[in-house]
């Protein structure tokens, strides 16, 4: 196939708008470039200058998942796919919250706000037109 194409460019020539080479192309969108760091319960398009785990441990380079913040980071991304997980990590939130042995108040309060935020995610999911993955 890419003989036919190469047979079609000698004879027409490139027409404008196309990029003459691959690697003239990826010269023009390696600014655009990201690394996908697939997770549990989202994927991450990590950035450095927006990644929220990346300004509270600035000298990583690379994301840090368990600094939970990737359920309102920029940089992640959710679909169908993560939901059931994001179901169970709430559940699974839920247990202790609810548990009759009683937390502190502080455990409470960081197991109320993570739920929040995974009622969040999910209600985000459950919305209409989420994209499967």
């Amino acid at each position: 196939m890419n003989a036919e194409f190469d047979r079609i460019r000698r004879e027409l020539g490139d027409l404008p708008g196309i990029i003459a080479s691959p690697a003239r192309l990826r010269i023009m969108l390696q600014h655009l470039t990201k690394t996908l760091h697939p997770g549990v319960l989202n994927d991450c398009f990590y950035q450095p200058s927006t990644a929220l785990c990346a300004k509270r441990a600035q000298h990583a380079g690379q994301p840090l998942p368990l600094l939970t913040m990737c359920l309102t980071c920029p940089n992640g991304r959710r679909s169908s796919t993560h939901l059931p997980r994001l179901a169970t990590a709430r559940a699974q939130a839920q247990r202790p919250r609810d548990a009759p042995a009683g937390l502190s108040r502080l455990q409470t309060a960081a197991l109320t706000t993570h739920i929040a935020d995974l009622d969040h995610a999910i209600a985000e999911l459950t919305a209409t037109g989420t994209p499967d993955a």
